[in-house]
């Protein structure tokens, strides 16, 4: 399932913005620089072939998956020419990279719209939601709730 234009997905950028929304919104009470969408990486899924698939699959039963994710990094050693905040000694470095994934990957049994996040802390360890085959209106309500909330300042 994809966008009416399907290179919104297809390419990455769907992804890079619900990730670049996120990091908004963990963002918020922190010092921490967010990268804008230019400064974000997106692979894209435009060149896989069925034969590609199928070899992943073959060889270990791997899935080939878009996946966003980003890395609290220390802006000290971000090496790219984007212009950092001074004040700011923490930033996000975030990527839509194409992935291949085992089995034992939360991410490998999604299917249709399910969607799926994980955030991997230092005393849990790695802690993964899924929601399983969101509606239009979850994801304008979470979509709109969540303007709501940046907006009012919660």
């Amino acid at each position: 399932i994809v966008e009416e234009d399907e290179s919104l997905d297809v390419d990455g950028y769907d992804a890079a913005v619900k990730l670049r929304a996120l990091l908004v919104v963990l963002s918020k009470n922190i010092a921490v620089s967010v990268p804008s969408m230019d400064d974000i990486p997106r692979d894209s899924i435009r060149d896989i072939t069925r034969e590609d698939i199928l070899g992943a699959y073959a060889d270990g039963r791997m899935k080939y998956r878009l996946v966003a994710s980003a890395e609290l990094v220390d802006a000290s050693a971000y090496t790219s020419k984007r212009k950092m905040n001074a004040t700011t000694d923490k930033m996000w470095k975030a990527r839509v990279r194409l992935q291949q994934l085992s089995q034992s990957d939360p991410l490998y049994n999604l299917t249709g719209t399910d969607t799926s996040i994980q955030f991997c802390t230092d005393v849990l360890g790695p802690i993964t939601m899924v929601s399983t085959d969101p509606n239009l209106v979850d994801t304008a309500y979470g979509l709109f709730s969540d303007i709501i909330r940046v907006a009012g300042g919660r």
